[in-house]
């Protein structure tokens, strides 16, 4: 239990506020002054938070009270952890062995749904249960042991003091939880002498452990956020200044560090693009509030972040899973689908989806009517003039037809992460295509699953590998692999030769650098050609040296898939888009397909973190030596579409395409593209 005279040494008693404390310490009676400090914070007025209890009765919800309800009976994230919350055993160590999973306990994001019941009923039992939670975890989760181990214990079952981890928990779960609990009467003087205490503690934890991009970079911008608000919170502190401007500083460098000038995270992936754009909202907004100046890059940057995810966003609102994502949708209820190592944003008073609320609050600070139609689900607002983009800096390229339900997408990846960040979480994926026809996904990247601090190692490096994305592998090899280089750096680099949209037509072309390095190097150069409205042509182009195998994968989500006649060519059968799969040059091709299979591992899909689900996938293969091509069609079945070789010569094939009304002819060279 902690001590009531530590907490009370670490107060400024000086401050005005805080005289009915100090006239007790100079008393002689600490309790008392645990009281008369409880009462203070029960009734205080500022600093102003994010939010406060007239937000909060604007909020409904019709499960969050059955999803409070388990966390009383102490059901957290599938598993029973004990009549008392066991805070050290890891629930999964008799299955993946996975530390995210003792660490998801530590972030405390359960207990949000406890102050969200509280709101909405009364009811002391989720108060009870809170204060509860918390006295157990702060006993069984001292700081003292861990404040001189400045690198992380990243192994299993896992640690409640990585930073991330006491980072996360104070600005997504115990800040907010204070708004909702502070004037319950089931938070009695213990309880506050724990929470003020441990606050106090993660204080001054996170001003010596700053991951200073040592980690991926995400970790900072949690760190950063979290002493920002404590020491912005808790002026009661004698060293809050301290904390306050350590974040401060940290959070206004690193806002624009970590961002390039459009916008997008350094780590190039949407979920960790939003938990540092979230964060730093939070600290940007929370500046605001308390009179604190922010630079004048700080709101064109969190702009250009909102903006990066509405370009990226499909017809069906959701996000591509682009690296270490799973399915993020604006629409559904909440924003991710993980079992546990969800997103670990924000807490927002009014909406359990993070995106939506990102997005609306943005909309609120910029007056745009583009994000006011993504955070209302296109009930408000407007959608955006422009629809395809080309973002060569990160490496996407996007295609749309329209921002309506019923419209189609492409989008061609390349990513390239800032040179020397932690490649942690993006994958082999150079050149993947992602596909959505008339509104619903048709080829997808297959998620991430688990990460490979887990026994599943296996699984790991499938979901990771290029096989789980819809491109070219080449002799098995990584992409991007550098000798001499920590395989934490992403060597793989993307060109783009050619971007063009138009009514009938829109066509993207790169290549990458990612089998530079094998002892014969082979370079991928892809086009994908969309002629509108129902087909897509993919143009696989291999030059280099040497004799290879090439295998090309196409991961569609869960449907079924048929053969269509044709050597080597299926009919995918979604929920009620059809598309067919079709090889245009068969000599020597290879045909397999894999759904669900554990020997070897293929067609799975994971839309949640520690979930997965079969899916069907075809991998096309053929040997031989440089030049390799493959040529696929992909058409929308009931559209009118077709594709037919008409011509081959040398490295040349020309092809004769129609979708609906159009026909085009296009020349499809080792290095150019022409059009009759």
């Amino acid at each position: 239990m902690p001590d009531v005279d530590a907490l009370l040494s670490y107060l400024n008693l000086s401050r005005p506020e805080l005289a009915p404390v100090r006239s007790r310490v100079e008393a002689g009676d600490p309790e008392g002054a645990l009281t008369a400090l409880v009462d203070h914070f029960r009734t205080r007025t500022a600093p102003p938070y994010l939010f406060d209890r007239g937000d909060i009765a604007r909020f409904e919800d019709a499960e969050v009270v059955a999803e409070a309800d388990a966390v009383c009976a102490h059901r957290i994230f599938g598993y029973f952890v004990g009549e008392e919350v066991d805070w050290h055993t890891n629930q999964t160590q008799d299955s993946s062995r996975d530390p995210e999973w003792l660490w998801s306990l530590a972030r405390h994001n359960f207990w949000v749904p406890l102050a969200r019941a509280y709101a909405l009923t009364g009811d002391e039992k989720y108060a009870r249960e809170f204060a509860a939670q918390l006295k157990g975890f702060v006993d069984a989760w001292p700081v003292e042991p861990h404040l001189e181990y400045l690198d992380p214990v990243m192994s299993f079952p896992g640690n409640a003091w990585r930073s991330i981890e006491a980072g996360i928990r104070i600005y997504t779960s115990w800040l907010p939880c204070l708004v909702y609990f502070r004037g319950s009467p089931s938070l009695d003087d213990e309880a506050w002498l724990y929470l003020l205490s441990s606050l106090h503690d993660h204080g001054e934890f996170l001003m010596t452990h700053y991951s200073n991009h040592k980690r991926c970079s995400n970790w900072l911008t949690m760190e950063a956020t979290a002493l920002f608000q404590l020491g912005v919170m808790f002026p009661e502190f004698r060293r809050s200044r301290e904390w306050r401007m350590m974040g401060y500083r940290r959070i206004t460098h690193e806002v624009r560090y970590q961002f390039d000038h459009h916008g997008v995270h350094m780590e190039r992936t949407p979920i960790y693009h939003l938990v540092a754009a979230g964060s730093f909202l939070q600290a940007y907004r929370l500046a605001q509030l308390n009179g604190m100046v922010m630079p004048p890059y700080a709101l064109p940057v969190l702009e250009g972040a909102a903006e990066y995810l509405m370009r990226l966003v499909k017809p069906d609102f959701s996000l591509p899973m682009v690296g270490d994502a799973d399915r993020n949708s604006l629409l559904d209820r909440k924003a991710d689908q993980s079992l546990y190592e969800g997103m670990n944003l924000t807490t927002d008073p009014q909406d359990l989806n993070e995106i939506r609320a990102f997005v609306r609050v943005m909309a609120d600070l910029t007056g745009r009517e583009d994000f006011r139609y993504f955070a209302t689900g296109r009930r408000q607002g407007a959608p955006p003039r422009q629809t395809c983009y080309s973002m060569p800096d990160p490496g996407f390229y996007v295609f749309r037809s329209g921002w309506e339900p019923d419209d189609s997408y492409f989008m061609v990846t390349g990513t390239n992460l800032e040179r020397g960040e932690n490649r942690a979480h993006s994958h082999f994926d150079a050149a993947h295509l992602e596909l959505q026809i008339r509104g619903e996904d048709v080829l997808v990247d297959c998620g991430r699953y688990i990460y490979g601090n887990s026994a599943w190692i296996e699984w790991r490096t499938y979901f990771t590998s290029t096989r789980a994305h819809n491109t070219v592998l080449v002799d098995g090899h990584e992409m991007g692999v550098v000798p001499d280089t920590s395989p934490q750096v992403r060597g793989v680099r993307t060109w783009c030769h050619r971007f063009q949209t138009g009514p009938d037509l829109d066509l993207v072309e790169v290549s990458h650098n990612g089998y530079a390095y094998m002892d014969e190097p082979v370079f991928h150069r892809r086009r994908v050609l969309h002629l509108k409205p129902g087909l897509w042509l993919v143009d696989d182009v291999l030059t280099g040296t040497g004799e290879h195998r090439y295998e090309l994968f196409f991961n569609f989500p869960p449907g079924t898939l048929d053969g269509a006649g044709s050597p080597g060519a299926f009919l995918y059968s979604g929920k009620r888009v059809r598309a067919r799969l079709i090889p245009l040059l068969t000599e020597g091709l290879r045909v397999a397909t894999l759904e669900g299979s554990l020997d070897p591992i293929g067609g799975w899909v994971s839309y949640g973190y520690g979930a997965k689900v079969p899916a069907p996938q075809v991998i096309y293969s053929r040997e031989g030596p440089v030049p390799a091509r493959f040529l696929t069609a992909i058409v929308d079945e009931g559209s009118e579409s077709w594709a037919h070789v008409v011509g081959l010569s040398g490295g040349e094939v020309e092809v004769e395409l129609k979708s609906g009304q159009r026909t085009r002819r296009v020349r499809l060279g080792l290095q150019a593209v022409a059009f009759d």
